[in-house]
């Protein structure tokens, strides 16, 4: 008996407890057509109760976050703001993450023209038949970068999709997934465009020295963004950002 009391003990330690809360503010009424819910997140997180002192306000880091994920645009309006909370405890560690989120609206288009709204894929801005890039780790522990194309979409925020290289499709998380294909809709979707050129801000680890780099998108999701550029050495590098360490 003591000892089934201690595997319990063991597996209640081991184990993650989370609480939600939030709030939504409705805010004023806009006569558009709604095309898109943006979201930005900022987290902290304490062991034994100490941290966190590097954050002085999360709902305006998730703030920001959501803005530069979403620049302003002329014609597309934000509206009902929500706060979402998740609060998570194991054991010595305690994470707190905000989410902010907005409806996004088109004040562009015109009823009986071709609007965005014709345009706004199904999920998470993809559709069926996109060409994509995914991630993988080969034996080296080394991450490659493949093409594929979106067959489906399937349970548990899973994809199916067909590498041209590999026999039979597989499923592959919506979140690690970037659509490679250039189109207007991405610009109102993920903020940006596929072939657009951005600049990106990196720090030297040996000499410790900032230095900004041109570089192209080549592949982007919601929070993430797959660049390519030149490195001290001019060769063609590839690497993925979350999209605010990224400036148009």
């Amino acid at each position: 008996m003591k000892k089934i009391i201690s595997i319990l003990s063991f597996a209640f330690l081991l184990s993650a407890c989370s609480f939600h809360t939030g709030n939504i503010s409705s805010g004023a009424h806009i006569d558009c057509p709604m095309i898109y819910i943006a979201t930005g997140t900022a987290s902290t997180t304490k062991i034994l109760g100490i941290g966190g002192s590097s954050k002085d306000a999360l709902i305006v880091e998730a703030k920001n976050d959501l803005y530069r994920k979403f620049p302003y645009k002329k014609g597309i309006k934000l509206s009902n703001f929500s706060v979402d909370y998740k609060n998570t405890y194991f054991l010595l560690f305690h994470t707190t993450v905000v989410t902010v989120s907005a409806d996004v609206h088109d004040c562009n288009s015109i009823p009986g023209n071709d609007s965005i709204m014709n345009q706004i894929p199904a999920i998470n801005g993809f559709s069926v038949g996109d060409s994509i890039l995914y991630l993988y780790f080969n034996g080296e522990h080394e991450t490659v970068i493949n093409k594929a194309t979106l067959l489906s979409f399937g349970n548990n925020d899973k994809v199916i999709i067909k590498d041209a290289g590999i026999k039979k499709p597989f499923k592959r998380s919506i979140y690690n997934i970037y659509k490679a294909t250039s189109s207007t809709e991405n610009n109102y979707i993920f903020g940006f465009n596929i072939g657009e050129e951005v600049v990106v801000t990196f720090m030297n680890n040996e000499s410790n020295i900032k230095s900004k780099k041109k570089c192209i998108i080549k592949g982007i999701n919601n929070e993430k963004v797959i660049i390519e550029y030149l490195n001290s050495k001019n060769v063609v590098t590839t690497q993925v950002l979350e999209k605010q360490f990224i400036r148009k």
